[in-house]
């Protein structure tokens, strides 16, 4: 099931739960043992056997739907998650499920001993994922998301102030729908806008603008933070392209930004991101708006 973007809000219809900041993961557990299977249903067992170990404590025909999080500082830490999620020799993921634990965050079930309770509301599924997460006494490795309902602002100005990622809306009636991006879940994600100078730029396979290289200044020097192409539309990346093939350079102004075609200085954009990473790199950018100077 997938949420909708949109703004905090306050609502006694609506349970209010911290968007945990990992890879979402349905866990399986059946005769055959248990299956963690990411969003683009590919296996990802092999990669957390400290979760697999704790999840066969759980009911055989139990389905959860949750996120896979590596705790750091007691939030969740994205760059140590990657860690895990990149490995993938037996050694490597061994040490890692020594030394990076993982947690796995339940926030839904949609099957008990086997049978569907997608359709019963979403109150009562959590009741049960509640029940199963308690049965598998791992409370370090298996834990259930809990919220509030009612004050979503002020939930979400919390979230906020502890450098979340954000919250999720659910509305307490809804049914478990599948695949589907209804208003029945909604996501409210923390955001920081930052100006950046365009740098340079890359093309993709059809000669067209994929996306834009950046930089921006930190402590009074040009630093590059990364690419951006989502949120740039068909009229802009030809607008861009124009501009772009005008100031053309042999190099790029700053080191370390790798390969591309580089321009030289005086276009400007404002970039919205989640964060930026301990080496100053924009996460998840989508481009807003193109200045020129």
């Amino acid at each position: 099931m997938l949420a909708q973007s949109g703004r905090a809000f306050d609502s006694e219809q609506h349970l209010f739960e911290i968007k945990w900041d990992g890879t979402r993961a349905m866990a399986f557990i059946d005769g055959a043992g248990v299956r963690l299977m990411n969003r683009r249903d590919r296996t990802i067992s092999d990669r957390y056997p400290d979760l697999i170990q704790c999840l066969g404590a759980a009911p055989a025909g139990t389905v959860l739907d949750g996120e896979i999080i590596v705790m750091k500082a007691g939030k969740p830490d994205f760059q140590s998650l990657q860690k895990r999620e990149q490995a993938r020799t037996p050694t490597k993921i061994k040490q890692l499920a020594a030394h990076v634990p993982a947690t796995y965050v339940v926030f839904d079930q949609l099957y008990h001993e086997g049978v569907s309770i997608m359709n019963q509301p979403l109150v009562t599924r959590r009741d049960r994922a509640r029940e199963t997460v308690a049965r598998i006494a791992a409370p370090a490795r298996i834990i259930m998301s809990e919220g509030i309902t009612g004050g979503g602002i002020a939930y979400f100005q919390n979230a906020e102030q502890m450098g979340l990622e954000g919250i999720i809306a659910k509305r307490l009636d809804s049914p478990y729908l599948p695949g589907k991006r209804t208003d029945c879940w909604i996501k409210i994600k923390r955001c920081e806008t930052v100006v950046c100078a365009v740098i340079g730029y890359l093309l993709g396979d059809t000669g067209d603008l994929r996306s834009l290289i950046l930089a921006c200044d930190t402590s009074g020097q040009l630093q590059y933070v990364g690419k951006v192409g989502s949120g740039l539309d068909e009229a802009m990346r030809k607008r861009l392209m124009t501009l772009l093939q005008t100031r053309p350079r042999t190099n790029p102004v700053i080191e370390g930004a790798g390969k591309g075609h580089w321009v030289e200085p005086g276009l400007y954009c404002t970039v919205r991101c989640m964060e930026r990473t301990k080496e100053g790199i924009l996460r998840a950018p989508v481009f807003v708006e193109l200045y020129e100077h």
